[in-house]
């Protein structure tokens, strides 16, 4: 996937003959049906389709716009700047979109679908879910693809806004779209309405769709100024150059934490995508190239996945914003006037489903105006614009108030997640270091591992089996490995499963060893360590000159993806200690298993201490972010 390098890049549109030929065709066809009705009836009067106005060319308005040309009614979108991606600029980047979102664009314009989909970064047919910040390990895995498979729907991708807005406004077409125009403002005369752009120029249509964004003119003017709800979060997002050690088994994941929590995505082309939450009041600005400074220290003592991104990213390529969310209410509109998307029910980013909510927004809205279309057309009486748009948001508003309720839920689980007791206890935070799981975490997991299933197949699965003009017997074209269902059920299968270098990177200040030690994963080569070298050794030999060091102390073994450490009857030992914070003696000849992130110890001076870390190849790491990221360890 190739992501926009200027927020400001301009939008132009392809001559494509054969598409537009295609599509002027079906219009007409569905023009000449609708004429063949009326001239059916001599009595009946002929009949003019509404116009419809809409206000925001972001995604919901585009998608909106688009599935109301294809039903053939008259579509003007008004946008203050199509070239812009809303808040924050091009490192806002990629978008989720779900299963759900991707079959109701199916069933407005399969062409538009498939085009979305071939640009997306699949992220579905992998290992998502949620993990402890702190040692890395999962807390819980969540099946996205399942949902998708037994429907026949795509599955979840993420794809750069920028690129997906363009493949929209193309579909939509220039004609539609009146760029550099903003609605500032309308009049609802009963039996028509008039918009006002900023530039003073007046626009009459039969209906007004706001799709304006969270800080919606069209909403302000309909039910007056109410401030947007603050989530008390503020969040760092950004994009970085790196490609994590798991990138073939795992899609996205959550770290928890207490009062902050970490989201990291693989977006394609190298690329990762991640969002930093912390609890605190709005309006907190950073010092000059502070922001990389200032999430490391919050983030210190977090799991290599979290730490590694964060040092991979370049300072410039930060941009931090408040969380802001707007409750649904029950009425979305008023008279000829309606709301769609963030101008109705932005939601907090947890669940991924903002942008998804307004897709389904976009294709039910188009849906309704056309049933009372159809039925204008059959009674011969005008079209009853007020009762299609109601008709719209009784379809609509207990499913998005469900799912913005469960993306503020999400929001309250993440951030209240105390992995251990003593954690947020102050003068009782000793505890910590005991490592006694806490008793919510425990209880949590229960709870979700009960419903999350459940609430991911009502979500994923959407409305699939009601979308008109989507076939349901449609094609799955997407695959997961057959190694998928196993790493759901066995973390030590997801670990066997790394591609990736293992290396023993040196910790401590004391350490005799500068270099990092890369591991051979060779069953048949392995590596023994000690003070002096043992050329006559059918493997590697790793040399460490430390007096703890016995001459032939150790040795490093490779099988099923897996390596062992067998201590070779040494004066002072070889010590692990894992993710948990616990730190025993291996047992003399007895092959004994260690993980990433373990600290793996030669005597107990800790002059060979070393840290475990796997990474994709160092060539595919630029030389800077390597350097950092072996000293943050």
């Amino acid at each position: 996937m190739e992501l926009s390098s200027s927020a400001h890049c301009n939008f132009h549109f392809r001559s494509k003959k054969s598409e537009q030929n295609k599509k002027l065709t079906q219009v007409k066809a569905v023009v000449t049906e609708s004429t063949s009705v009326a001239q059916s009836d001599e009595k009946q009067p002929e009949q003019r389709k509404p116009r419809i106005l809409v206000a925001g060319g972001g995604i919901g308005g585009l998608v909106f716009a688009l599935a109301a040309k294809r039903k053939g009614f008259e579509v003007l979108v008004f946008e203050k700047d199509l070239s812009a991606v809303r808040g924050e600029g091009q490192y806002r980047g990629p978008i989720q979109i779900q299963s759900n979102a991707l079959a109701a664009l199916e069933a407005i314009d399969l062409e538009v679908a498939e085009e979305v989909m071939e640009a997306g970064c699949i992220t579905g047919d992998r290992i998502n879910g949620l993990v402890d910040g702190v040692s890395g390990t999962w807390y819980v895995k969540f099946d996205t693809f399942t949902p998708a498979a037994e429907r026949g729907l795509p599955v979840t991708r993420v794809i750069s806004r920028m690129t997906l807005q363009q493949i929209l406004a193309l579909a939509v077409g220039e004609d539609v779209i009146r760029n550099e125009s903003n609605v500032v403002s309308f009049q609802d005369d009963g039996d028509k309405v008039t918009v006002t752009l900023e530039n003073g120029q007046h626009f009459e249509g039969d209906l007004l769709v706001g799709a304006d964004g969270i800080w919606s003119k069209v909403r302000k003017n309909l039910f007056g100024p109410k401030d947007a709800t603050y989530s008390d979060y503020t969040c760092y997002t950004g994009i970085a150059d790196f490609v994590p050690a798991d990138i073939e088994s795992v899609g996205y994941r959550v770290f928890l934490g207490h009062k902050q929590y970490f989201v990291s995505s693989d977006v394609g082309a190298g690329k990762m995508q991640w969002y930093a939450f912390h609890k605190e009041p709005p309006g907190g600005v950073d010092r000059p190239n502070g922001k990389k400074e200032r999430l490391l220290k919050i983030f210190e003592g977090w799991c290599d996945n979290v730490i590694d991104l964060l040092l991979a990213t370049d300072e410039d390529a930060i941009l931090r914003r408040d969380i802001y969310d707007r409750t649904p209410t029950l009425t979305w509109g008023r008279g000829r006037v309606t709301l769609l998307g963030d101008s109705v029910h932005a939601m907090q980013p947890n669940m991924g489903q903002g942008g998804c909510m307004a897709i389904e927004d976009g294709y039910q809205l188009a849906l309704e105006i056309e049933k009372a279309w159809k039925q204008s057309i059959e009674s011969g009486t005008p079209i009853d614009i007020v009762s299609s748009l109601k008709s719209y948001e009784r379809a609509r508003r207990l499913r998005v108030a469900i799912i913005h309720g469960m993306a503020r839920m999400a929001a309250i689980m993440a951030s209240t997640y105390k992995a251990y007791l003593g954690v947020g206890l102050g003068p009782l935070s000793f505890l910590t270091k005991y490592r006694i799981p806490h008793p919510g975490r425990v209880g949590g997991r229960f709870f979700i591992d009960i419903a999350m299933p459940v609430m991911l197949s009502w979500v994923l699965g959407g409305n699939s089996s009601k979308l008109e003009g989507r076939s349901q017997c449609c094609r799955l074209s997407d695959k997961a490995s057959d190694q998928l269902r196993t790493w759901f059920e066995d973390d030590d299968a997801l670990e066997r499963a790394l591609n990736a270098e293992w290396f023993l990177l040196p910790l401590g200040n004391k350490v005799v060893v500068s270099e990092p030690i890369c591991l051979s994963r060779n069953e048949n080569t392995p590596c023994v360590v000690g003070k002096v070298s043992h050329k006559d050794f059918p493997g590697m030999s790793i040399v460490i000159p430390s007096p703890q060091v016995s001459e032939m102390h150790a040795r490093i073994s490779y099988k099923d993806g897996a390596f062992y450490v067998i201590d070779l009857q040494s004066e002072h030992g070889t010590y692990i200690s894992d993710a948990d914070g616990r730190r025993y003696r291996v047992p003399q000849n007895s092959p004994t298993r260690f993980h990433p992130s373990d600290v793996i110890e030669f005597g107990s001076d800790e002059k060979a201490k070393f840290r475990v870390k796997v990474m994709k190849s160092p060539s595919r790491i630029k030389e800077k972010e390597g350097s950092e990221i072996l000293q943050s360890v």
